[in-house]
């Protein structure tokens, strides 16, 4: 009896022991989304983990093809998704045929092991048979195309898997046709083999849930391979894509430990890339017997075609839209039809056609969004300070940007396909645009010859270059660009005397400029402080289709064409500053930076004149009155502190004196502090001024967008407040939204409602996304570049360079300029300590662009392949 008792209390305790056991990995998997979120480096076990915890399926219509979860509060999930989703509804719309009526098939039964094992087979099936294809068609040389994936009818298009793999790679590919390849290998369950047409036959077409199980297993492939080449520790990674965080994406409650269903929508794709879940791709890497990592992954799907080699793996992983939408190309269609302007209404549109404009850009640029103007005043004109009476005319300088926000007002369908992008991104093979080509070339772009809507800002100098502040006008208008010019046609024109005569405005704007480059000189400003700017070496690559490979090509800039490389002529320049490569002066670069630098200060002192103005004027309590305050984002730096780091600051000085250029400019970045953006108006320092506001780039920057919507609101609100003080009707045109307020219902009404305040930094996670994806794109194909001078050349690949600083003098580590790549490098030293300004003879010892690893060791010789510079590098 007593035995038995024993015996029962032991299986009572190991069952308890087990269902405790069962119960903490539950809650595990619960309380930390998956188990696999940070499994890019994880051991072959996590697969086995993969099958237990993530195979389930919807007991909803928000079906399972992606790999996180859906909880009962799926109802709150789905609002936050619907609120913050950068891919929202429109991505769904391709496939909502497909799964408008999946719960009745799925029956809210999770899969099990046999049905995930079917799924990870029925897509190896698919990869394999795709794979065979390609080797026949190469083996026969035909041209591929990825209209032929697969044979058989075309009726198929309309099959199941097909219809469930539509829309479900978006932004997954750098291509359409990868996104396509990708959609159409659910499309055909036969694939032929050989020249007797044997088929390869995939066994019938499984369940929706199997196949948008095995939709899921190849999207977490792809999330696989684009993490080839990540670097950085598992914090570091998550900040690159915090910006893909929406509420929603947090842990579930306790209380619905063992809930989990995955999800079946849009959110998918970005949802695996902010947790970087790759164990389904494991799953099929194993089942396919390929090595189970990145560089497995990514080896496969360049086999299958989806990619190219040279893919931009930071872009993918950034989760920045590699493409429109046709939902967002027809809303950007429609947008053109837009008849309502309501500062034309208002009466507050001036009309400045009559008034010279240039546009300058480089050749390629096709988003154009400032302009340039000078007007004579008719007045006496002011003394020249000769002393002789005489006089010269006044100008006032005209900053001409595109009024955006004429077409893509708050509020619209066109703002939020701007604001899914938020920036536009100018990367070396392609430029991924913030509004759709139609716009942002056409409709928007102030092109020459057409009448275009701008916002247009007129300021007036000081003889120091300073602004007069009661000078400038702010006013919506309408314009029409005379010259398209570019900035090498500008340089001509002033190197010929023709933009002193016939086009003397452009004279007149670069003595503007110049007075201007000084004023901000003389009040502390980086061209001053830093008047040797380090270059920087600029790589394009285009693809050429009789090579069947990229181009690239290599300039080398020096940054806006800044400091005393400008303000001192250039005979200095070339005597105490030895750079070959770097492009040289630029007075067309000078001007169109001080006229844009000059509109932001000017628009910063105009909204603290228009504040002042404000408090000044006394309003009657008996009239309505709109509330009309505008806050603007002012970019602020904080001065060096010298006189804390007094020893610095003298090393500093030394470099300089001793005319080590480079390594003084490299030596003085230790002393900027950081630009902070607040609605306080406060000095720039690295700008020399007193107030700056970014606003000139609306058409590429949503932040720049941001500010016209104010600066116009603010107008029009003034404008509405004269109308209610004179007793005037306001037009029934004029909505709410134009003024982000509440009109008055009635007389008696004495405070109107404040609506879509505007958020001065719900732009800024993509710009700031942006960034790093330049960088990462430029390096690898500046390392490409060196790759193929390496891989052409039978003698050592060396280049001068010099030496910046020291790193880490325990590592004899230095940074180091290489001159022929315009590159900032690190170096470790392989003979000792190196003094700042040394010059070396460095030869490549190793480079992998996928991996953006470069390597270089000291050069037997110097001379060789650097005395032939070459624009652009061989072909691979």
């Amino acid at each position: 009896m007593r035995r038995r008792s024993n015996q029962l209390l032991a299986a009572t305790a190991a069952a308890a022991l087990i269902l405790l056991l069962l119960i903490v990995t539950t809650f595990s998997s619960s309380t930390h989304g998956f188990s696999h979120v940070s499994s890019v480096n994880s051991p072959s076990s996590l697969i086995d983990a993969a099958r237990r915890h993530r195979c389930h399926t919807s007991t909803s219509k928000e079906e399972r093809g992606g790999t996180l979860s859906l909880l009962p509060w799926k109802r709150r999930i789905g609002n936050d998704i619907k609120n913050y989703c950068l891919c929202d509804a429109v991505i769904l719309k391709a496939s909502i045929k497909a799964t408008a009526d999946d719960d009745t098939e799925t029956g809210g039964e999770e899969l099990t092991e046999g049905e995930i094992d079917e799924s990870i087979e029925y897509l190896a099936n698919l990869i394999k048979a795709h794979l065979e294809t390609r080797r026949h068609r190469r083996s026969k040389s035909e041209e591929e195309s990825s209209s032929e994936i697969c044979s058989g009818d075309d009726d198929n298009s309309s099959s199941i898997g097909y219809q469930l793999a539509k829309g479900r790679f978006i932004d997954l590919t750098t291509t359409l046709e990868g996104e396509q390849l990708l959609e159409r290998l659910f499309h055909n369950p036969t694939v032929s083999n050989d020249d007797n047409n044997n088929k390869t036959t995939i066994p019938s077409t499984p369940k929706k849930r199997i196949i948008q199980h095995a939709i899921t297993t190849l999207q977490s492939l792809l999330i696989y391979g684009i993490q080839i080449g990540v670097k950085g520790s598992e914090e570091s990674q998550q900040k690159m894509v915090r910006h893909l965080f929406r509420v929603g994406d947090t842990t579930p409650p306790p209380s619905s430990v063992g809930t989990w269903i995955p999800i079946w929508n849009a959110d998918c794709i970005r949802r695996l890339k902010f947790f970087r879940d790759v164990s389904l791709g494991k799953l099929i890497l194993a089942k396919l017997i390929r090595k189970r990592s990145a560089q497995g992954a990514f080896d496969l799907l360049v086999d299958m075609g989806v990619w190219d080699r040279h893919v931009d793996t930071a872009l993918l992983r950034s989760g920045f839209p590699v493409r429109f939408l046709e939902s967002e190309l027809k809303i950007s269609k429609e947008a053109e039809g837009n008849m309502h302007d309501v500062d034309s209404v208002l009466g507050i549109r001036r009309d400045l056609r009559e008034m010279k404009v240039y546009t300058v850009d480089s050749a390629s640029t096709l988003d154009i969004d400032d302009g340039i103007s000078v007007e004579v005043l008719d007045d006496d004109g002011i003394d020249n300070g000769s002393g002789g009476g005489g006089k010269k005319a006044r100008h006032r300088y005209w900053i001409h940007i595109a009024d955006v926000d004429r077409w893509a007002p708050r509020g619209s369908k066109l703002l939020k396909v701007a604001e899914r992008r938020g920036t536009s991104l100018y990367l070396p093979t392609m430029t991924l645009c913030m509004f759709p080509p139609n716009m942002s070339s056409e409709t928007m772009s102030l092109n020459a010859w057409e009448d275009k809507y701008a916002l247009s800002l007129g300021v007036e100098l000081n003889e120091d270059g300073s602004i007069n502040p009661s000078s400038v006008v702010l006013t919506p208008s309408i314009i029409n660009v005379d010259y398209r010019l570019t900035y090498d046609q500008v340089d001509e024109m002033l190197d010929e005397g023709v933009g002193y005569v016939e086009e003397w405005q452009l004279g007149a704007l670069l003595e503007a400029a110049t007075k201007r480059r000084s004023h901000r000189v003389n009040r502390g400003s980086t061209e001053g402080m830093v008047p040797f700017p380090i270059p920087k070496g600029m790589v394009t690559a285009n693809y050429d289709k009789k090579l069947g490979d990229y181009d690239i090509s290599l300039r080398i800039e020096t940054t806006h064409n800044s400091g005393a490389n400008i303000t001192t002529g250039g005979d200095e320049v070339c005597d105490a500053h030895y750079d070959p490569y770097c492009t040289p002066v630029s007075s067309s670069q000078l001007i169109v930076t001080e006229m844009m630098i000059l509109a932001g200060e000017a628009i910063g002192k105009w909204q603290m004149q228009q504040q002042a103005k404000q408090e000044e004027n006394e309003v009657d309590d008996d009239v309505v009155q709109l509330p009309n305050e505008l806050k603007l984002p002012f970019r602020r730096q904080a001065a060096p502190d010298f006189k804390s780091r007094n020893a610095e600051k003298r090393q500093m000085d030394f470099l300089y004196e001793m005319g080590k250029r480079y390594p003084h400019a490299w030596y003085a970045r230790r002393f900027f502090n950081k630009v902070v953006v607040s609605e306080e108006p406060g000095p720039h320092f690295g700008m020399g001024l007193d107030c700056y506001v970014q606003w000139s780039s609306p058409i590429r920057r949503i932040t720049d967008l941001q500010v016209h919507a104010a600066l116009k609101r603010y107008l029009r609100r003034k404008r509405v407040n004269e109308m209610l003080r004179e007793g005037i009707t306001i037009p029934s045109s004029v909505t709410k939204m134009d003024l982000g307020c509440d009109l008055p219902a009635e007389k008696s009404q004495k405070h109107c409602r404040e609506i879509d305040s505007i958020d001065y930094t719900s732009g800024l996670g993509m710009i700031f996304a942006g960034r790093p994806i330049q960088f990462s794109s430029s390096n690898y194909w500046l390392f490409e570049y060196i790759r193929r001078l390496v891989s052409s050349s039978d003698e050592e690949v060396m280049f001068e360079s010099v030496v910046l600083g020291c790193i880490n003098k325990e590592r004899f580590q230095y940074a180091i300029y290489v001159y022929e790549l315009g590159l900032e490098h690190r170096y470790l030293s392989e003979t000792g300590k190196l003094d700042e300004g040394k010059k070396l003879w460095l030869k490549v010892a190793s480079v992998n662009p996928k991996m953006e690893l470069l390597t270089f060791s000291l050069a037997s010789r110097s001379g060789g392949i650097h005395a032939q510079p070459m624009s652009s590098a061989p072909a691979a």
